[in-house]
């Protein structure tokens, strides 16, 4: 069988790690894979070199005239039927409106969509509406996501499957003694870390302003606290640091951007943070419960449905700093309740978003 995963961007994100690691998966069971991406190449194709998939960057654009618009599809469905797939898996809305208006002519026997995300409305509501519903299944990664998905293109349930994200934590490269030296900091320095692209999708302001207070609200033998920004910057890095510049916190918060080894990184600090204002499944997120670590975030649907009901009390409403701030003093504070907290994280990061179930419910879901 030969399987194509489809991205935006051949750069690494909560739906590009998804995509790698069903490409793993399903190269290990045997299948033919390949993984292409419109925009690239970046961290993922490095990925895929390490993996010995096979990638493409395919030139697509939604562009903005008619003409030009059917000239790319057309460009595409000759890509795709040169490469004979059996089985499409689009990621995300622009590869899924692309497969969805040429899949049946391209020689695929299926084509099923995957949205992790609140991406409906970016291009052109009645196009999105036509091309999603010419894909006869699509897979969100939680319940809040498929409604809202049900809602806006007028779906029925019964196309719609839930599959959480699976997230999976290799061993450190680097153990925690190199990577708090690394960062300038002894055993005793406070660190949290929140791991997503600077974006205007997140809300990383909220978080540095929360920061400040915390700094103020703090222990003066604590004032070489650090907050650390892991994540590719799509447009906000110099925003942010404008802020973090006007609130003093040059020496307290660090832009780390892209860190390929996020295990030792995660294993090296106290707590992970988490501020955005939409999310369907946070992988970056899950990523801090499954390294056993207590955490600060935003009380949105997305976030609520990750952490769990157990873990509410330390959700701030969006942008309440002061809130923000209350949270991650708690937990700063109290290391034996990160500790109870953090246990309880990887434990249902573990039995809830393990790699296994995401990648046997989409294999189970081809076959079916």
């Amino acid at each position: 069988m030969k399987i194509i995963i489809l991205t935006i961007s051949l750069e690494l994100g909560g739906s590009e790690r998804r995509a790698i690691t069903l490409a793993r998966y399903f190269k290990q069971r045997g299948a033919d894979v390949e993984l292409w991406g419109f925009y690239g190449p970046g961290a993922l194709s490095q990925m895929c070199d390490e993996s010995h998939i096979r990638w493409k960057v395919v030139p697509f654009s939604w562009a903005s005239t008619l003409g030009e618009r059917l000239s790319n599809l057309f460009q595409f469905l000759e890509m795709l039927k040169r490469a004979g797939p059996d089985v499409l898996l689009p990621h995300t809305l622009v590869p899924m409106m692309a497969c969805g208006l040429v899949w049946r002519w391209s020689g695929a026997k299926k084509c099923i969509g995957y949205e992790g995300g609140h991406e409906f409305g970016l291009i052109d509501r009645k196009w999105e509406t036509f091309a999603v519903k010419q894909i006869p299944t699509l897979i969100c990664n939680a319940q809040h996501v498929a409604d809202e998905m049900a809602r806006f293109y007028h779906l029925k349930q019964n196309k719609l499957r839930i599959i959480r994200n699976g997230v999976e934590l290799g061993e450190p490269e680097h153990p925690r003694a190199w990577w708090r030296k690394k960062l300038g900091e002894d055993e005793n320095a406070f660190l949290a870390v929140m791991i997503a692209n600077l974006s205007v999708f997140k809300d990383q302001e909220t978080l540095v302003k929360a920061w400040r207070l915390v700094l103020d609200r703090s222990h003066p033998r604590d004032q070489r606290a650090k907050l650390l920004l892991v994540g590719k910057d799509f447009g906000m890095h110099g925003e942010l640091q404008k802020l973090a510049g006007d609130l003093n916190l040059q020496n307290n918060l660090l832009f780390l951007g892209y860190i390929q080894d996020i295990p030792g990184l995660l294993h090296s600090v106290d707590i992970g943070v988490y501020s955005s204002r939409r999310e369907g499944c946070p992988n970056g997120l899950l990523e801090c419960m499954r390294a056993g670590l207590a955490v600060a975030a935003t009380d949105i649907e997305g976030i609520r449905e990750v952490v769990g009901r157990d873990q509410y009390p330390w959700l701030s409403p969006p942008e309440d700093i002061d809130q923000f701030a209350k949270n991650i003093l708690s937990l700063k504070e109290d290391p034996e309740l990160r500790r109870k907290i953090g246990d309880c994280n990887r434990e249902r990061v573990m039995r809830e978003y393990s790699p296994q179930q995401m990648c046997e419910a989409t294999e189970k879901l081809i076959a079916g």
